[in-house]
């Protein structure tokens, strides 16, 4: 399998088409299809896959398939946000084959859970941390507050090398926040999209080259050519 270099996903939904700001269009593809467990890993047929662990002791799934949630009713929110993937307890995304080299990852969020009304929904408050290769880059992150409010789109980026092929991005519970009100098993950590793509400017992927190389490796080639010709006239 030739090296990957970028990681797109729509976090507990399904395949999704965005269209960015400069003019090209991104799939995000969905793991709505996945059910959760207390401990559960699931390796997509690209580069990329997840685990997640824990149970919601306090709710009646006894099954644990209760793991990713969506956004009920109008909104003008994209459809990356209005569904999410949660956890328990922890939850790691991670892309394997990718390119070694610096990257940068955006992650998108939007609490889609609680609310900012006057029923019991909008007292709850969700707090986690965020690992990025093993190292803690947030420390009790409340989307709420990073929005400014519920059913609001943030994306978060981060710098991340990749030295072994291999990324990880991991969100943990540390046991703070809202653990449930009259509705159970809302708590742990959420996330709407996981999007990464490299700093650096060639990517080789499915072993093919991108334009950019193939027209790099004509004009040496050319020029290599020209040389030798020179060198043999004026031999």
């Amino acid at each position: 399998m030739a090296d990957a270099c970028s990681v797109h996903v729509n976090c507990g939904g399904n395949d999704v088409t965005i269209r960015e700001s400069k003019g090209r269009s991104i799939i995000y593809k969905g793991d709505a299809d996945v059910d959760g467990g207390a401990a559960k890993l699931y390796k997509s047929d690209k580069n990329w896959g997840f685990s997640s662990t824990g149970d919601f002791m306090d709710e009646n799934i006894y099954q644990n398939t209760r793991y990713v949630d969506s956004l009920q009713g109008n909104t003008s929110l994209s459809p990356l946000y209005t569904t999410a993937r949660l956890s328990p307890l922890t939850l790691t995304y991670f892309g394997y084959c990718l390119e070694n080299g610096e990257y940068l990852v955006n992650l998108h969020f939007a609490e889609i859970i609680f609310t900012n009304d006057s029923t019991y929904r909008s007292l709850g408050r969700r707090i986690f941390d965020i690992y990025i290769q093993g190292r803690r880059v947030r420390r009790n992150f409340n989307i709420e507050d990073e929005a400014g409010g519920v059913e609001r789109a943030v994306i978060v980026p981060f710098n991340a090398s990749v030295t072994d092929n291999i990324l990880e991005i991991r969100f943990y519970w540390a046991g703070k926040g809202t653990t449930r009100f009259l509705r159970r098993g809302v708590y742990g950590p959420l996330v709407s999209a996981i999007d990464v793509n490299p700093y650096f400017k060639t990517c080789s992927m499915g072993g093919k080259k991108t334009k950019k190389d193939v027209y790099i490796g004509v004009g040496i080639g050319i020029l290599c050519l020209v040389l030798l010709i020179l060198v043999f006239n004026y031999a």
